[in-house]
């Protein structure tokens, strides 16, 4: 971390005077060409004799070494000038045996290419030149701008997905907001709980109005219920007082029976004394049947009653039923809804970054309201060995075998939601 914080430092104060300075220290890497002489004074003859398969142009190789005739191959990358031209003289001296080392001049003939890449015109491989900076290579590959041709058609289409987009967000709020509704019914509870990702947007109209209508349709269902299960109760009270009162006739009809058996006992021992006439018999007789048949007839009102009762109850659980099995009828339906509702935007949303992708310039120039849309520079650098990633600005010099990666920075003022940014996550 303390390496890569003081390349950041370094590359954006460089100036001109430690640019140059930097290429004083520059070190050999793949691909760059090296033109080469090699001389050796030969005081015997007061001559200087110049080794003619070594004076010449060479590539650096993929692998970092340099292959030169007589003495082969020298490792180069990593190495200076100043220390590549030490190594071919010593190497030589080595090989061939000489007393003396020969000099070695090492020049840079081209320096290796540098590439851009990401949201540029024409990316791809371009030729280094020493002082290039980032601006400058952004000029060479065409600056920023849309990749696609269809610049026109290309916003018609962010358009449209934006409105698709805003169209299935809408109708993802509705659906969370009948979810709310639906879980206060299933779990009886009296009053409408709305999660964190409504009512943080409690202020806009839309959402106010979802959350009021779900509301109103809770409490006007709760009502509905309420007041059926009352009226079925009105007459349950009213079918146990007709229960009391023919259970208070059945038993005043049972002391009348009573009562007229006892008188029916009694005219019979006085007919057969011969004390009455018959007639009287028979209609003490007639009595108590009457009696006995109205006591009949109560007992069956009881019975019925009864089953009354039993149906009103029957019908409290049904309505009760009837209302919990239409929200686990709705809940089941928006389940199907939210899945749909979740592929359907994020087909939209990866159409939107296939655009940005293709055509960053026509995104930017519809940016949305509380949105602001800036390209980050990068530059992909090796540094002592390893591979590093530099932020860089426009006027920061770029060095042989940089990759410049321009790519999509995007700030929004939009909130949104932690609830929200959860629930897109899950569903």
């Amino acid at each position: 971390m303390i390496v890569f914080f003081a390349l950041v430092v370094a590359l954006g104060a460089m100036a001109p005077t430690s640019l140059a300075h930097a290429f004083e220290n520059y070190r050999i890497g793949p691909q760059d060409t090296l033109k080469i002489r090699v001389f050796e004074w030969r005081p015997s003859t007061a001559t200087t004799y110049e080794w003619v398969p070594l004076t010449g142009e060479f590539v650096i190789s993929s692998a970092g070494n340099l292959s030169l005739p007589i003495i082969g191959t020298v490792p180069a990358a990593g190495k200076t000038l100043e220390e590549l031209s030490d190594a071919i003289s010593e190497r030589l001296q080595s090989q061939v045996g000489l007393q003396k080392r020969p000099n070695a001049s090492v020049e840079i003939s081209s320096y290796r290419p540098f590439f851009v890449a990401g949201l540029v015109t024409s990316p791809g491989k371009y030729t280094f030149s020493p002082g290039l900076t980032v601006i400058q290579a952004l000029s060479m590959a065409g600056g920023i701008g849309p990749v696609d041709p269809n610049f026109i058609g290309l916003q018609r289409d962010a358009l449209s997905s934006r409105g698709d987009l805003r169209a299935l967000e809408a109708e993802r709020a509705g659906l969370v907001a009948r979810r709310a509704r639906i879980d206060a019914i299933l779990s009886g509870a009296s009053a409408v709980t709305f999660p964190e990702e409504l009512t943080e947007r409690a202020n806009e109209p839309q959402i106010a109005r979802m959350i009021q209508e779900e509301q109103s349709l809770f409490e006007a269902s709760e009502r509905s219920l309420n007041a059926e299960i009352e009226a079925l109760n009105r007459a349950k009270m009213l079918a146990m007082n007709q229960i009391e009162a023919l259970k208070a006739k059945a038993s005043s009809l049972s002391q009348q029976i009573e009562l007229a058996a006892n008188d029916l006992n009694s005219v019979n021992k006085l007919v057969a004394q011969g004390l009455t006439v018959s007639a009287r018999q028979l209609g003490a007789s007639q009595n108590v049947a009457e009696l006995e048949s109205r006591n009949l007839d109560v007992s069956l009102a009881i019975f019925r009653t009864q089953q009354d009762l039993a149906k009103v109850d029957q019908d409290i659980a049904a309505a009760r039923n009837r209302y919990r099995v239409n929200a686990l009828t709705e809940s089941a339906e928006l389940r199907e809804r939210f899945a749909s509702n979740g592929e359907k935007m994020q087909t939209v949303r990866d159409l939107l970054k296939n655009l940005d992708i293709r055509a960053p310039s026509a995104m930017a120039a519809l940016a949305e309201e509380g949105e602001t849309y800036t390209f980050e520079m990068t530059v992909n650098r090796v540094v002592d060995g390893g591979m590093h990633n530099l932020i860089v600005g426009e006027n920061d010099p770029l060095m042989p075998g940089d990759v410049l990666r321009v790519e999509r920075g995007r700030e929004t003022n939009i909130r949104i939601p932690q609830a929200q940014r959860k629930l897109t996550a899950t569903e």
